[in-house]
């Protein structure tokens, strides 16, 4: 991009010879289209440009973010920062530059979706509701990262996804579906539609039950949820510093059943291929049939812990976020929803979590509700819709050994507490989950 190009050039002829510079630059166009009451009632696109730099000198170091619309001259970004870097700290845990040799070619021109196919995603979805209300959104973006430091590195990379999301109610129920891909054209509308529209109807006039332990089986979007907290509160190479991470690499930790990749080269996959630093990321086991293998590193973490850097720096989230991969892959099983159901004596089918709260790092205990879908499955088959129940439980042991019965044999990508797109997942049956309350208590 030529606003990308004659701001480096700038830059170049400006800067200190002592003065160690990186500066990163997101450009994102992203489409939306909303509809409620079964019907379109908006359809934007907004196209955002942000600058992150980051200036080290003296042992010091400062970090600045501009809105491309507010950056004036570059000479008066320069000068600002070696400015504040006198009055900062000594950064003791400054990691250095990312080499030259990382520098990455992934750029690509490439134009938004056109806002009618999604509107005819939309139409696709709303089709199979019948008399039920639908709502929700299709969206599309297309991302630009752009990454240059005074070691020489010149990066680059697109990225682009598409989601359909929505959900119908009833006056007593409702059911929501969620599919992501990377363009529009391989949204199937009406598969996302059936499907909400199969949980609401089926979800009519909810029963409460008694909280207590019960085997679940969870559909992609609650899987999801429990890896993400997992990813973000204990892979995060940060949280090891913090000394809250329950992650003990190389230790039986997961049922055998569980393994995750983060692989940002997988065909499909909806990510950048380079990290904040511009450098490449590579296939990364993170837990292998049950077993830690790696944190989420980024070049300050692996500096803290003197640990092999993992290239997982994230856009626009700075040192003190950490780590996270954000092209999660659960290995699929061979069981089918069906059969899955089939094999549960007693226990509870939920559709999705929603106001999830974490209550203990280190134990990983979580809080929060179902919605959009649970039922009582009792000898093999679904015999009622359940109402709200909140649950407490630990999403380290939810996946401990012996407590994953089954793995489910197709994947998508789901949505979670921290954004779609991240993890493609399958269904999972689970042996026990803490039920804490119900509607009454």
């Amino acid at each position: 991009m030529k606003i990308w190009e004659n701001l480096i050039e700038d830059t170049k002829k400006i800067i200190p010879s002592d003065v160690q510079c990186e500066i990163k630059m997101i450009n994102s166009i992203d489409s939306l289209t909303r509809f409620a009451n079964s019907h379109i009632h908006q359809n934007v696109e907004e196209e955002m440009t942000d600058l992150y730099l980051t200036f080290h000198s003296d042992g010091k170091t400062t970090n600045l973010n501009f809105n491309i619309t507010s950056l004036g001259s570059i000479d008066e970004v320069v000068k600002k920062a070696l400015s504040e870097i006198e009055n900062n700290p000594k950064d003791s845990s400054w990691p250095g530059l990312a080499s030259k040799e990382n520098s990455y070619d992934g750029y690509r021109n490439l134009s938004p979706e056109n806002p009618d196919l999604r509107a005819q995603k939309v139409k696709d979805f709303i089709d199979q509701g019948g008399s039920f209300n639908g709502a929700g959104y299709c969206s599309s973006n297309v991302s630009n990262v752009f990454v240059w430091n005074t070691n020489g590195l010149s990066s680059s990379d697109t990225a682009t996804s598409a989601f359909l999301d929505g959900i119908f109610r009833s006056e007593t129920s409702s059911g929501s579906s969620h599919l992501g891909h990377k363009t529009l054209e391989n949204i199937d509308g009406e598969k996302v539609g059936q499907e909400a529209y199969s949980i609401a109807k089926e979800s009519q006039n909810p029963q409460d039950i008694d909280p207590g332990v019960y085997e679940v089986i969870l559909g992609p979007d609650a899987v999801s949820t429990i890896l993400v907290f997992l990813a973000v509160y204990g892979f995060n190479a940060k949280s090891k510093v913090d000394g809250t991470s329950p992650i003990e690499i190389d230790t039986q930790q997961f049922d055998k059943k569980i393994t995750l990749v983060d692989d940002p080269h997988k065909e499909g996959a909806l990510n950048f291929k380079i990290d904040a630093s511009g450098s490449p990321k590579a296939q990364t086991e993170i837990i292998t049939n049950g077993v830690p293998k790696s944190y989420f590193h980024t070049r300050r973490t692996s500096t803290e812990l003197n640990e092999k850097n993992t290239f997982h720096e994230m856009f626009g989230w700075g040192d003190s976020f950490g780590g996270l991969g954000t092209n999660l892959y659960l290995q699929p099983g061979g069981i089918s929803k069906d059969e899955m159901i089939s094999n549960v004596k007693k226990g509870i089918y939920i559709n999705e979590f929603w106001y999830c709260r974490v209550l203990d790092p280190i134990t990983q205990v979580v809080t929060g509700l179902n919605r959009n879908g649970s039922y009582l499955i009792e000898n093999g088959k679904i015999t009622k819709p359940v109402g709200r129940l909140r649950f407490t439980q630990s999403f380290m042991s939810s996946l401990g050994q012996g407590n994953v019965l089954g793995v489910g044999s197709e994947n998508r990508f789901a949505d979670s507490e921290f954004g779609e797109g991240i993890l493609n997942v399958p269904m999972l049956h689970l042996k026990e989950f803490n039920f804490t309350g119900g509607v009454s208590g």
